[in-house]
């Protein structure tokens, strides 16, 4: 199991409060970061774990990390309200996440909650559209997998202040590529992702020359695996860098893909085989920037409008004001939605600035 260190440490961590003899007045928040560890049996559940969600807060993000080969998700997710989310069928979840990632190659978890199962580290950010409220107070949650086995899974807490900016940071894979005119690049995505109310800003730029990651030959479905080549790329910055999201440019990808988000969607955990995005060189500055565009969407939260299965079953995105056809960001064009919007505001990686 890969233990991941917290993107936004110091933003999102709070001191855990005095001893019972503290008053209420004079008792510490509870933590905005919380990690356990728990066990999925043979149901292919873990038992509940609980955490205490904090007022003013904009989104409960989970990061459960487990085996490599292991698919996960949310088996279940409960407010103090005592609703579950999640309301997955009956009998073990194993077999439908089987049936649904390696199958249908479409990666949705059955049940009322949208989620992306994932190979060894699942994530899932909630809320996801405007309807869906949090409820401060006690919260629960279990793990979901087709194999049993011991899983930790950190849940952050953001506090709802207003933050807006993200933070990216530039990797040039090549030995070769020029490094990218940033100023005309972030202009057209600063201006798509000004839609939702964020800034961008390049925080840090850097070569990462003599790997063998340059041209990225290989794609798994229906997200990248732990071993693939795009999810060696984080290794590559480790925790030299901090903050921020990594955008790796490289020098080709395979046919037909301009850009690739390891996450959809992504943890916002540096340390993590699914921590950034990737875009290819050869794209002008303006296509180059709707690309990555896009991918960090996916990142951040947005599934595409439509994905189709192996079956031909189509799974629209969860949200009520999209509608294909129209120029999306998430389809071919560079609008946004006010139910992306929010979703994208939900992100633990946006900082206060």
């Amino acid at each position: 199991m890969r233990t991941c260190a917290i993107v936004l440490l110091a933003a999102l961590v709070t001191a855990c409060g005095g001893d019972d003899a503290t008053s209420d007045v004079d008792a510490a928040p509870p933590p905005r970061l919380v990690v356990l560890e728990t066990q999925v049996d043979a149901s292919g559940l873990s038992p509940e774990v609980t955490f205490t969600l904090p007022e003013t807060t904009r989104s409960v993000t989970v990061v459960v990390e487990g085996a490599p080969a292991a698919l996960y998700a949310l088996g279940a997710l409960t407010f103090a309200d005592g609703t579950d989310q999640v309301g997955l069928p009956a009998g073990a979840p194993g077999p439908a996440m089987q049936a649904m990632y390696r199958d249908e190659q479409i990666g949705q978890m059955p049940g009322s909650l949208l989620q992306s199962i994932r190979l060894g580290t699942f994530t899932h950010v909630y809320p996801y559209r405007p309807d869906q409220a949090l409820v401060p107070g006690t919260a629960s949650l279990r793990v979901a997998s087709d194999t049993p086995g011991p899983v930790r899974v950190t849940v952050l807490l953001p506090e709802e202040n207003g933050a807006r900016v993200l933070p990216l940071n530039v990797f040039v894979v090549s030995d070769t590529l020029p490094m990218p005119a940033t100023d005309q690049f972030t202009t057209e995505l600063s201006r798509i992702l000004a839609q939702a109310g964020v800034t961008v800003r390049v925080a840090h730029m850097e070569r990462l020359a003599g790997t063998a990651l340059a041209q990225i030959t290989m794609s798994t479905e229906p997200q990248e695996a732990p071993d693939s080549q795009a999810a060696m790329l984080p290794a590559l910055v480790g925790d030299h860098v901090a903050g921020g999201l990594d955008l790796f440019y490289v020098e080709s990808l395979p046919a037909g893909i301009a850009g690739l988000s390891l996450g959809t969607p992504g943890p916002p955990v540096r340390g993590s085989y699914y921590f950034g995005v990737l875009w290819r060189s050869g794209l002008g500055s303006t296509q180059a920037a709707r690309v990555v565009a896009h991918e960090v969407s996916h990142f951040l939260a947005l599934q595409h409008l439509v994905n189709t299965g192996v079956s031909g079953a189509t799974y629209p995105d969860p949200l009520d004001d999209t509608t294909p056809g129209e120029d999306n960001l998430m389809e071919d064009g560079t609008l946004l939605t006010p139910g992306q919007a929010f979703a994208l505001q939900r992100s633990a990686l946006l900082v206060a600035e």
